[in-house]
């Protein structure tokens, strides 16, 4: 595959074309602008000059000597002179010096050459003023002076020039700004793009320019459906990861229900004949009682892990749950005045469940607010019936899980209390599915909360 260079590459060199069009552009100019000044003040010269040579061809008399005004050109002044220093009517101040520098040298260079010319030209009031002396046959010496000031044809051609000028300083600024802009939006691109290889959520940065402002939307979505693409990959593998944890443990589950319910169901029914024996002491039949409460603990453990092994639920029909949460809190309202919590219960909704197993679900989520509550802190269970579904909501004010360890929330097994066996979420999640719906978890303005959705009766079922 054939390379190309590098855009920079090809903007500095429209750059340079530019400056060196424009450079050239501007020194042909000056050079036009130049060469027609030399050409005007080689003119003046030469008119001064031949003016010169004819003062000097008069030869005038003395009496001649007192007027000055003896030039043929409108604009030069002429005339002769006694030496250097001599008075001349009507002559500029800002001429004398320049008019006696000039007599001076021309009397200088008389001892040498009688016919020596002097022509000098000197900046003058933003001009040039040309003037020229020769020694004359009687003695004297003739002068002629001009001032030759910018032409205005030329003055538009100077603020052309300068315009060119400013133009072309103008676009080196222009470019090398560009240039230096596209090159650091270039490098935070490319920089972010390495930065994306590593970590899908880096912010992406909008640079100036629109075509690289495309670039970075464009990378910015397509790192954003990485992402998306990654969440739903490991939302996959962990939701895959735990129905191979739940298979496991429903094997398990299953193979514990087949070798340990039979005879628990046989230990329980003996201990229970046994304390309805009216032989058998009073200490002796309350430690019979204890033991058979304990069986029948180990049962319902085994059949929580059925449940959460994917056992279906039993036979459902429609619940008030308003009711059957209600009762629930009764139950419960004892034991939460005693840990200085407030039970509360509001809303309605109707579904088809096992009642049996959802009120276990629901006691799970009751007692989890109420453990996490501090003293006089509010429990509420709220329902709501919105589109197919009915969401109850238990909220508490406890201080919620650690965001590191939420995800493992309901997981078999996983509890942050010291005397939890870690699957009562476990267990109230699947009682859920199991109905068709779900149970999750949330944190918001420092309250924890357990929503959990179950459908509704299908004869109240939004269509």
């Amino acid at each position: 595959m054939a390379k190309h260079g590098l855009i920079r590459h090809r903007l500095i060199y429209i750059l340079v074309l530019g400056m060196v069009t424009s450079a050239l552009s501007l020194t042909a100019l000056v050079r036009a602008l130049s060469l027609s000044e030399a050409q005007r003040l080689d003119r003046t010269r030469e008119t001064v000059r031949s003016e010169v040579e004819r003062l000097v061809e008069l030869a005038p008399t003395a009496e001649s000597l007192a007027t000055s005004a003896h030039t043929s050109f409108i604009g030069l002044r002429g005339g002769w002179l006694r030496g250097p220093g001599d008075e001349v009517a009507g002559l500029p101040p800002a001429w004398r010096p320049a008019l006696d520098d000039a007599a001076a040298r021309s009397a200088a260079a008389r001892r040498t050459d009688p016919s020596a010319r002097v022509l000098l030209d000197t900046p003058f009031e933003k001009a040039r003023l040309v003037i020229g002396v020769a020694p004359t046959p009687t003695g004297r010496y003739a002068w002629v002076g001009v001032v030759m000031r910018p032409s205005n044809y030329l003055r538009p051609w100077r603020y052309i020039a300068m315009a060119v000028a400013a133009a072309t300083a103008l676009l080196v600024f222009a470019s090398l700004t560009i240039l230096q802009s596209f090159r650091r939006q270039t490098r935070a691109l490319q920089q972010t793009v390495e930065s994306l290889a590593k970590d899908l959520k880096t912010p992406v940065p909008r640079p100036d320019l629109a075509e690289l402002s495309l670039l970075a939307e464009g990378i910015e979505r397509m790192a954003a459906e990485l992402q998306a693409s990654r969440d739903g990959t490991e939302r996959l593998l962990h939701e895959l990861a735990q129905k191979e944890r739940l298979a496991a443990l429903g094997r398990v589950a299953a193979g514990v229900a087949h070798e340990v319910r039979n005879p628990l169901a046989s230990i329980k029914l003996r201990l229970d004949l046994t304390a309805a024996s009216p032989e058998l002491p009073e200490a002796m039949r309350r430690s019979v009682t204890g033991a058979s409460q304990e069986i029948a603990r180990l049962d319902r453990l085994v059949a929580d892990l059925l449940v959460v092994a994917g056992r279906k639920p039993g036979p459902r029909h429609p619940v008030d749950l308003a009711q059957l949460v209600g009762s629930r809190i009764d139950l419960l309202l004892p034991w939460a005045e005693q840990r200085g919590v407030t039970l509360s219960v509001q809303g309605a909704g109707m579904s088809t469940v096992d009642e049996e197993s959802l009120a276990r679900a629901i006691d799970n989520l009751l007692r989890n607010a109420v453990e996490a509550s501090p003293i006089g802190g509010l429990v509420t269970a709220a329902l709501q019936e919105a589109a197919g579904d009915v969401t109850l909501t238990v909220e508490d004010p406890g201080p919620g899980v650690d965001p590191e360890r939420a995800a493992f929330l309901f997981e078999p097994f996983f509890t942050t209390k010291p005397e939890g066996t870690g699957l009562g979420l476990a267990l109230s999640r699947s009682i859920a599915r199991a109905h068709g719906g779900d149970l999750v978890y949330a944190r918001d303005h420092g309250r924890t909360s357990f929503q959990l959705t179950l459908q509704r009766c299908a004869s109240e079922a939004v269509t």
